[in-house]
């Protein structure tokens, strides 16, 4: 069996503006919503800290989701490039679509994989002030700081720079 890649976590579909609805995608009746906003609660709630056994209890949303999914596997021929490989066979795991509710399965899935695959106490929310993404800290000295050193890193920065090199007369309108 292929081994499966971990994907790279990043919290930034759990996203919401404040004073703003969710639009509804019509398909899944706001079940996508539902499941997001208590996955965001979830982990905020327990980051920074390592999983408790008892944490399962509230995993009960997730459970009910994956507990739908109708995966099955299939055994496929490689493709040519993949001369190295000890079998030219590998097993690829295919869904049923069966309603638009499926939809929402790939997605429970990663949240699990999060869930299990991941040290919740690596967990951390960006420091700049309006952004509300979390992200898993996989730095060597778990420092990191914010979802995107790209965005959020180089927004802080410049800001820093700015109040640094203001004259103190420009200083209380730049904050």
């Amino acid at each position: 069996m292929a081994r499966r890649r971990r994907p790279h976590f990043s919290l930034g579909a759990c996203r919401l503006s404040e004073g703003r609805r969710p639009r509804r995608t019509g398909c899944c009746g706001g079940a996508g919503e539902a499941l997001r906003e208590w996955f965001r609660s979830f982990v905020q709630k327990h980051k920074g800290n390592p999983l408790r056994r008892d944490a399962v209890k509230e995993l009960e949303p997730l459970n009910r989701v994956l507990a739908r999914d109708e995966t099955f596997g299939q055994i496929v021929a490689l493709d040519r490039g993949h001369r190295r490989a000890q079998s030219q066979f590998t097993c690829r795991f295919e869904r049923r679509w069966r309603s638009p509710d499926t939809l929402l399965l790939p997605i429970a899935s990663a949240m699990a994989d999060l869930i299990c695959g991941e040290d919740l106490t690596q967990v951390k929310a960006c420091e700049r002030s309006p952004c509300t993404l979390l992200f898993v800290d996989r730095t060597r000295g778990h420092a990191r700081r914010w979802c995107s050193m790209a965005i959020c890193g180089n927004r802080a920065k410049q800001a820093s720079h700015r109040e640094r090199t203001a004259t103190p007369q420009e200083r209380p309108a730049l904050r």
